[in-house]
């Protein structure tokens, strides 16, 4: 496939109006259809094109971080450290390790290189509501633990309105951009360096399920990011009694559907309170026992990942509000 049909499919929503960038660094709304002759144009640097991210209904076909030097000390640090969220290894339902998100949706983009301003992309394989990409995009900074008053998130807004009927626009990648002449360079994750364009075509975009949809779309929408996060220094046993009772608490709601994240949710509690691993473990081993739960040895692998990842893991882990989240659920 063609490098333009590839900016087409996966960086271009909406095609009735586009923006282009203006000798002095600005940029002009043109109302007029985005074709495959003006992203030609695009790509060859006689025009420098940003694209509208929401089409009319409020769905978007990607998510971007911007990393801006003039607003961080170190972008390329910044940067990384999404990258790290991104392909990260976390245990799925199933009990099988995976990347949080597959490397074929993820590009580095130098947007003027060889300047240390960077463009993270997120691509999709169906369009998702700006919701969606939004919360996604505040979560994986929140577990990079990066300031998002420093690091801008696209799509800014979750949804067109009379006020605001296009929303934010971001500059499609593998342009020159016209005042500092500089080229956009699609980069190696790993090493920084420039990479072929024809790498596009490599590009698999992630997707969810519709129940996952739903569920993100549920959520309260995300307006604060923790940006950092202390674990206790000592963990220490709960008294027996204390045990007997969470497990009981917990094997109520433990059935398929509910129990992985109900583990999930317990163990970050876990965590964050300063439960010894042991006690942690005699609790979902006694779950386990009360409920004939046919996974235990996958549950309490899941207890070792937790307790031995904690320090890495430190603002992603759930708590209360996973918990309640998943108790409220479960009566639904």
């Amino acid at each position: 496939m063609a490098v333009v049909e590839v900016l087409n499919r996966f960086f271009v929503n909406r095609i009735d109006c586009y923006c282009v960038q203006s000798r002095q660094g600005s940029y002009l709304k043109v109302d007029e259809p985005l074709t495959a002759d003006i992203l030609e144009r695009h790509l060859l640097g006689e025009i420098t094109v940003g694209s509208y991210q929401l089409d009319n209904d409020s769905f978007v076909k990607w998510l971007c971080f911007d990393f801006d030097p003039e607003k961080l000390s170190d972008p390329k640090e910044a940067s990384q450290k999404i990258l790290k969220v991104c392909f990260e290894r976390q245990i799925e339902s199933d009990g099988v390790e995976r990347p949080r998100i597959w490397p074929h949706s993820v590009l580095l983009e130098a947007s003027r290189h060889p300047d240390a301003s960077y463009h993270i992309w997120i691509l999709f394989m169906l369009k998702v509501p700006a919701q969606v990409a939004r919360w996604l995009g505040l979560r994986l900074l929140e577990i990079a633990g990066l300031n998002p008053k420093k690091v801008e998130v696209f799509p800014k807004q979750i949804e067109l309105t009379e006020e605001r009927p296009y929303g934010n626009f971001v500059k499609l990648p593998l342009g020159k951009h016209q005042v500092a002449n500089k080229w956009s360079r699609l980069l190696d994750s790993a090493t920084f360096e420039p990479l072929p364009n024809e790498v596009l075509n490599k590009v698999v975009g992630i997707s969810f399920c519709e129940a996952d949809l739903a569920e993100i779309m549920s959520f309260e929408e995300k307006k604060h990011v923790q940006t950092s996060f202390a674990l206790p220094k000592d963990y220490k046993p709960l008294r027996s009694s204390q045990e007997e009772r969470i497990a009981r608490f917990l094997a109520k709601y433990w059935r398929c559907g509910f129990r992985n994240r109900l583990e999930m949710a317990f163990l970050g509690w876990a965590v964050k309170r300063g439960i010894a691993y042991q006690s942690a473990r005699r609790i979902v081993q006694k779950v386990v026992e009360l409920t004939c739960d046919e996974e235990a040895a996958a549950r309490l692998h899941l207890v070792d990942y937790h307790y031995k990842n904690r320090r890495k893991m430190a603002s992603r882990l759930l708590g209360v509000s996973g918990l309640k989240e998943v108790v409220r659920e479960a009566l639904a």
